[in-house]
């Protein structure tokens, strides 16, 4: 549920990628929330995708046989006019891409990915490649989706100075509402995260849905428009890591994003649009043991994306 296979690297994988979403729609549409990616993507299973920090979600119950011909393969490479995650601007103009595998056992779903962030030239000093290393299940029951798994953020040109890589578990749950709000999924979801390299924790919500937009343009079912909307509390006591003493770091966050999506074919979705993230605290100077965030607290911007799901 951040830059570091290069890109052609990653575009070479793609033909597969998020930064967790702290955080999209249409077969098959993969939500992204900002920073890592975490997502289930299996085209004979469902034909929406979930992604960690909200997202559309399609749930299901099926015992499928061990078979080769059912792992699922999802890919992605994105461009955000800024990262953000968490409500903490990462960098500028950044090229994300981003790769996963998904098996799905009994009512589990198996996955591990990967999702690179790399800022383009020109950026300023300090805006770190990141690459975001995952792995989970998910488990379905009824209208519950939970999901529990592993990131690895790396930053392999981190100043030696600093942390260079840390370590996260999440598990969160989510609820198909369309038996309740008269054929409506808006997906509640909760997650839960902890660092233990920063001993940081985090909770964040989110509900999103895609509208039915194709009548508006073009005539042409295939267009959607996924909204979602989040909010998060982080808490951190070693925000970087034990490198500067151990600060604390406490703040909220929320923001809301919103694309138009294009289902070119069965396989592949374009989609663009705009977000905005708001902090509230984290800032101050480094004293009395707290950490100062950098950046604006006020974040909006624009990205774009291209998914491919097999």
């Amino acid at each position: 549920m951040k830059n570091i296979f290069s890109i052609v690297a990653c575009a070479g994988l793609l033909a597969a990628s998020s930064a967790l979403a702290e955080e999209t729609v249409s077969n098959p549409v993969t939500v992204t929330p900002q920073g890592a990616a975490i997502s289930t993507n299996n085209q004979e299973m469902a034909n929406t995708v979930t992604q960690l920090g909200g997202g559309v979600v399609e749930y299901r119950d099926y015992t499928p046989d061990l078979s080769l011909s059912l792992i699922g393969v999802s890919a992605a490479v994105g461009y955000e006019s800024e990262y953000v995650f968490r409500g903490e601007k990462r960098s500028s103009h950044a090229i994300q891409p981003k790769v996963e595998f998904s098996y799905p056992i009994f009512s589990f779903d198996l996955y591990a990915g990967a999702w690179y962030s790399s800022p383009l030239k020109g950026t300023k000093t300090g805006e770190l490649n990141e690459l975001d290393a995952y792995a989970g299940t998910v488990f379905y029951y009824d209208a519950f989706r939970f999901d529990v798994g592993y990131i690895y953020y790396w930053y392999p040109d981190s100043d030696s100075a600093l942390v260079s890589g840390d370590m996260e578990v999440y598990g969160g749950i989510s609820f198909d509402t369309a038996s309740y709000l008269f054929g409506v999924n808006v997906s509640p979801s909760v997650y839960y995260f902890y660092n233990w390299t920063l001993e940081q924790h985090v909770v964040e919500m989110s509900l999103g849905y895609a509208f039915e937009v194709g009548e508006w343009i073009l005539d042409d079912a295939r267009f959607t428009l996924p909204v979602r909307v989040y909010g998060g509390y982080l808490t951190a006591d070693k925000k970087d890591g034990g490198n500067l003493g151990g600060k604390e770091c406490n703040y909220w966050y929320y923001g809301v994003t919103a694309d138009i999506a294009f289902a070119a074919t069965e396989y592949c979705t374009v989609s663009a649009g705009v977000r905005f993230s708001q902090r509230e605290g984290g800032e101050g100077a480094q004293a009395g043991n707290k950490y100062e965030l950098t950046g604006r607290e006020s974040n909006l911007w624009v990205g774009g994306k291209v998914d491919f799901g097999f």
